[in-house]
């Protein structure tokens, strides 16, 4: 399938990043779901969430090629995973699994499988990770090493981004778009807990969330007439932040970074060009000097749509691109934040379809 740019679509969500530091490492990881670019969004087709975008999210954990029977992926996890100090999660919306990494290395060590339509991924302090499983309305909660731990069931829309408050423990979902009209942020504080729903009656898709200080949520995505926006979110709504500066494109992963003391807001369509960079935001909406990716090649990332910040002696980026974007391949990546440029560590990626959608984690 090929997107164009004049598509009035809803958007779509591929996958998510988390990054997982260690058995007890805190991830910095926002959420990071949906992947779609250019005007490309998801839709509701019958029953089920359908991407038609091109983007995808990731997070952190670690593996070897997946074993493939039937054209399926198997799960299998590397038994050295649990003593992989960082791991990498990244979903894969295409063949329905999430693929992990070991970072810094990108050595894949994991492919966990049994989903339908996973796509936005965070993690929290204990090195959980957290899957947006669209199609089944679900986040499913997983340990490091792979094991499923919980489930939170969303009955309000297609959730495609998480973020979990370092503070509280409390999980936020942002559903792309609702049952019967426009998406919403959800809180959780356990899974069994009836959440919290956040609004702002100015948007309507909501993409990509993440949490700042004092438990403040910040959430990207747009409006009605398909205009990028974010919103800040208190404890019972949400409001618009005006951004200058600068232009923000298409929506991208929110992430907070704690060691700058200012958000990043990704743009996956940066400059109105097919390429992805991230922008320093203070809290007020001023945009920064954005820094820019490339891929293995040189030439500019394409599909880095939730980016994960993390910071371990080195702040980095890790996310991935696509081979329609001038890579000769799609490929997971890890970038030295802020200075952007082309991926320190890499690992290249299979092609999920033969033509120019390919739908891979990153």
């Amino acid at each position: 399938m090929s997107i164009s740019r004049s598509a009035a679509y809803a958007m779509s969500v591929l996958a998510a990043a988390a990054l997982v530091a260690g058995c007890n490492g805190a991830s910095s990881t926002g959420m990071t779901p949906a992947s779609g670019t250019g005007t490309s969004m998801a839709s509701h087709a019958g029953s089920g969430f359908t991407p038609l975008a091109h983007r995808a999210q990731d997070a952190f954990i670690g593996v070897q090629p997946g074993k493939i029977h039937n054209g399926h992926t198997k799960t299998w996890i590397s038994p050295d995973i649990a003593r992989s100090p960082r791991l990498f999660f990244q979903s894969d919306y295409g063949n329905s699994v999430v693929d992990v990494y070991a970072m810094p290395s990108m050595t894949l060590k994991a492919t966990l499988s049994g989903f339908s339509g996973p796509q936005g991924l965070c993690s929290d302090s204990a090195g959980n990770i957290y899957v947006d499983n669209t199609n089944t309305l679900q986040v499913l909660k997983y340990s490091r090493t792979g094991s499923l731990l919980a489930t939170y069931n969303d009955s309000y829309g297609y959730p495609v981004g998480c973020s979990v408050d370092p503070a509280t423990g409390n999980l936020a979902v942002s559903n792309i778009f609702g049952l019967s009209g426009a998406g919403q942020v959800l809180v959780f504080t356990s899974p069994s807990a009836s959440p919290t729903v956040l609004s702002n009656p100015s948007q309507y898709y909501y993409y990509f969330v993440g949490y700042g200080p004092g438990s403040s949520i910040w959430t990207s995505g747009k409006n009605s007439y398909g205009t990028y926006m974010v919103s800040g979110c208190g404890a019972s709504s949400c409001s618009t932040i005006p951004l200058s500066g600068g232009t923000i494109y298409f929506p991208g992963g929110v992430q907070w970074d704690s060691a700058s003391g200012n958000w990043v807001l990704f743009d996956q369509l940066c400059n109105d060009s097919n390429e992805a960079c991230s922008y320093p935001v203070s809290g007020s909406g001023v945009l920064g000097t954005p820094t820019d990716y490339s891929n293995y090649n040189g030439g500019g990332a394409c599909d880095i749509v939730q980016g994960t910040i993390a910071a371990h002696g080195m702040k980095y980026v890790a996310g991935g691109d696509y081979e329609y974007c001038g890579g000769s391949s799609s490929f997971s990546g890890r970038w030295a934040y802020p200075a952007g440029g082309t991926p320190t560590n890499y690992a290249l990626k299979r092609s999920h379809f033969p033509d120019r959608e390919i739908w891979e984690g990153g």
